[in-house]
């Protein structure tokens, strides 16, 4: 995958910051509960390349709790890109925003020849720079980390580019978990950004259960993407979610794009009406998907779920996503 000791020593600097205070302030893992009025945690996706200061305030002013971005695992080994990580962090801390970081890495995991022994082994070394990584962000900025989520949408083969997740995420998942029992004590971990919610027979509730033994003492609550999803779906995926695994389900991605037919107004209509009816989704963290548009999107749909446009302008989404947080 990478070259780990390489990830480890260019880690050094960037993450020998208030470790100590970083552990002692971080979040107890039995957080996931509805606040006093039954609502969920909102928050909302930006990309670490994007985020600045600026950003951060206004998605404060705009009453989202949290923000949520990506850390690659093979980009760690860069001193730019921990420099562009770090600087997110400090962006959203200084507005006071908590992150919900999601840790994968964004090539194979394996050699592409590999199989039988050689192949788990891979696998088996890759769990430990991704806990590694996991362990420096911690040790670094866990007093502003909401939780830790492991992997995103790992049933696609776009974000499980490591051959058949069937036979490679259980042993890499196992590993993972097996090396963040340490770490676990003392912030929460969610998994695992779902393309789909593991309702019973899919793909992303099988994976789910491959790992049950090793999932039940290393993950919090179950996490998925919600798009296209009604209010009586994701009150199900909830009860099923927590009677077949005993955790709570999280949305990690929900978002409606500006691109499509109901143009711009039609954004701003479906994220008003799914966010003034949280309250009954049983559902306590949300992250809308996402807060800018993205320029470099395959088609309209993909480069327009953005409350803000390509260039920051305000959308009506923007207003809406506010009335309904400052309303509830």
């Amino acid at each position: 995958m990478i070259a780990f000791k390489a990830l480890v020593k260019a880690g050094v600097v960037a993450f020998c910051i208030c470790s100590a205070a970083a552990r002692g302030q971080a979040q107890p893992s039995g957080q996931w509960k509805l606040d006093s009025e039954g609502l969920a945690k909102v928050g909302t996706q930006v990309k670490v390349e994007r985020f600045t200061s600026a950003a951060a305030t206004q998605i404060k002013a705009a009453g989202f709790s949290f923000v949520r971005f990506g850390v690659w695992v093979n980009a760690m080994q860069t001193a730019a890109y921990q420099k562009r990580v770090g600087a997110a962090f400090a962006a959203a801390q200084e507005a006071g925003l908590p992150v919900l970081v999601t840790v994968r890495s964004t090539i194979s995991l394996v050699l592409p020849s590999s199989n039988g022994s050689a192949r788990n082994a891979q696998l088996r070394d890759a769990a430990k720079q991704l806990t590694s990584v996991i362990g420096g962000v911690v040790s670094a900025y866990g007093n502003n980390v909401l939780a830790i989520e492991l992997w995103n949408e790992p049933e696609l083969t776009t974000y499980w580019p490591t051959g058949n997740a069937d036979t490679t995420f259980p042993i890499y998942m196992q590993a993972v978990c097996a090396g963040l029992k340490t770490l676990h004590k003392s912030i929460p971990v969610v998994g695992f950004g779902f393309a789909t919610v593991p309702a019973r027979g899919t793909q992303s509730d099988k994976l789910l259960e491959s790992i049950r033994g090793s999932s039940a003492h290393c993950i919090d609550a179950v996490s998925y993407h919600a798009y296209g999803m009604n209010e009586l779906q994701i009150q199900q995926a909830s009860r099923y979610i927590r009677s077949r695994y005993g955790l709570p389900a999280l949305i990690t991605e929900w978002g409606i794009s500006s691109g499509g037919k109901g143009g711009l107004t039609g954004q701003a209509a479906h994220i008003n009406s799914f966010l003034m009816g949280r309250q009954s989704l049983n559902t306590p963290l949300i992250s809308i998907y996402e807060w800018q548009d993205t320029v470099n999107g395959k088609n309209a749909r993909e480069r327009n779920f953005g409350l803000l446009d390509a260039l920051g302008a305000r959308k009506p989404a923007f207003g809406a996503a506010a009335i309904a947080l400052r309303n509830q």
